[in-house]
């Protein structure tokens, strides 16, 4: 169970506040206020309430919106979204000045931070729905650079002979690889190791499967 507080004119106003912020209904919400107006003198005095929130009644986007900017605040950096959700994907676009410190290394902070709100956002939910984050159009930029090494790799595999294994990547990348040689006819791919991060394989084919 996850706990909000909020503030308002009245108890009225506060409770209104967290049914907009949360997406739910004020008839649905299980609150305790905190602290009440004093019948006098309450000019400028408001009123506390403590939102005792089921995760499983909790909007996706909201919960995602929510990790996402209370883990950056914490840590000093500021950052907005904009978030687009269809039947199976939440898209979570970041906007910073500090797009360099959360990709990280070749994407890696920026997978580590899309994980982290997977779990988040799927938390006691009975369908899963994938979260994807990206900044300053990063994962098609990557998508690019990733599909000019598959050929480049390729083209060193027909020259030599020679299998080449490429880099751990996380699934997204691996998957960027095998899908830009799949049609080739005269290299293959296949995936080595175990765990989330794997190293890509490029290998000439068969002789009596070329055509």
């Amino acid at each position: 169970m996850e706990i909000m507080e909020y503030e308002g004119k009245t108890e009225r106003d506060a409770i209104k506040k967290a049914a907009e912020d949360l997406g739910i209904e004020s008839d649905k919400l299980n609150i305790e206020v905190i602290s009440e107006k004093t019948k006098f003198f309450s000019f400028g005095n408001l009123v506390k309430i403590r939102v005792f929130l089921d995760e499983k009644h909790d909007d996706p986007v909201k919960k995602a919106d929510r990790f996402l900017t209370g883990l950056f605040e914490t840590i000093g950096i500021d950052i907005t979204t904009q978030i687009v959700e269809d039947a199976n994907k939440i898209l979570v676009e970041i906007i910073s000045d500090s797009s360099g410190l959360i990709i990280g290394k070749r994407g890696k902070t920026l997978e580590a931070l899309q994980l982290l709100t997977n779990i988040i956002v799927n938390k006691n939910e009975k369908d899963w729905k994938k979260v994807v984050l990206d900044i300053e159009n990063y994962r098609d930029r990557r998508e690019n650079t990733l599909r000019e090494l598959a050929n480049k790799v390729a083209s060193k595999v027909k020259k030599t002979g020679k299998p080449q294994l490429l880099e751990p990547m996380n699934p997204f990348e691996r998957r960027v690889i095998h899908m830009t040689l799949q049609n080739d006819p005269q290299v293959a791919t296949k995936s080595e190791g175990a765990g989330n991060l794997k190293k890509v394989k490029v290998f000439l084919k068969k002789r009596n499967n070329r055509r």
